[in-house]
């Protein structure tokens, strides 16, 4: 058979044509991979938006559940009970004799809480024992100062539930109250200051009436009851009288007898029965 060229160039211009045909008959070929490039894309982005929902979410619970605690926690600090409190120390301490004192009672805190304590000078600080009783550490803060001082047990009695501190003060001189040290200290129905850091508050200053000497069971002395709000935090709150003398050391709360009724009376222990402690850390008495 012979070799026909022409033939064989028609046909291979035809064989050619059908090629072009068939690429003719998928112009988008080439966009198919494009497609799936744009679709890859398009799930980067889905799974950021699905993060980013994610992330805000999150911070909205955590937030609404900070609020929601927060609502439920302010009834417990600003009630009935603490509204007057605070209302009445804000009054009191408008006068600056009272600010005055303020700035000589101290917070003490331990590694078990806080109380109150008072600067009677020299950096000794006068609170109750049960306030520092078997705890790691010992620190006191004035209210007019940044630095936080550490404090030593100086001279306690346990049994009276008092404990005088010293604080590292080194040779600064801050603000003190005196001590009532004469043998007429007080008198029943006399008007009284004491400033504490009760609840959850610093710095409150309350004022009442001395009811008078109570005996409490367990204890060799009586104490000194009074008409006033006392509440947690208030231990070691000086109790001072219209001359600004510590009188008394607050300690605890009981119901007492009053005219005629039972009320919930603060408890402190007088400045006469802790004079042996004093005695040994100020100067005697003239």
């Amino acid at each position: 058979m012979e070799n026909n060229p022409s033939r064989n160039k028609e046909n291979s211009l035809s064989n050619s044509e059908d090629m072009q045909e068939h690429e003719n008959d998928h112009p988008d070929a080439d966009e198919e991979w494009d497609f799936e490039s744009e679709e890859e894309e398009d799930d980067g982005g889905s799974s950021a938006s699905r993060r980013k929902w994610i992330r805000n979410t999150i911070i909205f619970l955590l937030v609404a559940a900070l609020a929601v605690n927060i609502v439920a926690f302010l009834p417990q600090i600003y009630n009935m009970k603490t509204l007057p409190l605070l209302f009445k120390s804000k009054e009191l301490s408008s006068q600056a004799e009272i600010q005055g004192y303020k700035e000589a009672v101290v917070t003490v805190s331990t590694d078990n809480g806080k109380g109150t304590g008072f600067h009677i000078n020299g950096g000794y600080i006068v609170t109750n024992y049960h306030v520092i009783e078997d705890n790691g550490y010992i620190v006191v803060k004035f209210p007019e100062q940044s630095q936080i001082y550490k404090a030593e047990l100086s001279v306690s009695d346990p049994d009276l539930d008092i404990a005088i501190l010293k604080a590292d003060i080194g040779d600064q001189r801050l603000p003190f109250i005196e001590v009532e040290r004469d043998n007429k200290q007080w008198e029943p129905d006399e008007q009284i200051y004491v400033i504490g850091n009760p609840l959850h508050f610093t710095q409150i200053a309350i004022e009442g009436t001395i009811i008078g000497l109570v005996p409490i069971q367990g204890r060799q002395t009586s104490v000194m009851a009074l008409d006033a709000p006392i509440y947690n935090g208030n231990s070691g709150s000086p109790v001072m009288n219209k001359r600004g003398k510590a009188i008394a050391v607050v300690f605890a709360t009981a119901d007492v007898g009053h005219q005629d009724q039972m009320i919930e009376a603060g408890l402190a222990v007088p400045i006469a029965d802790m004079e042996t402690l004093l005695r040994t850390l100020l100067p005697p008495v003239e």
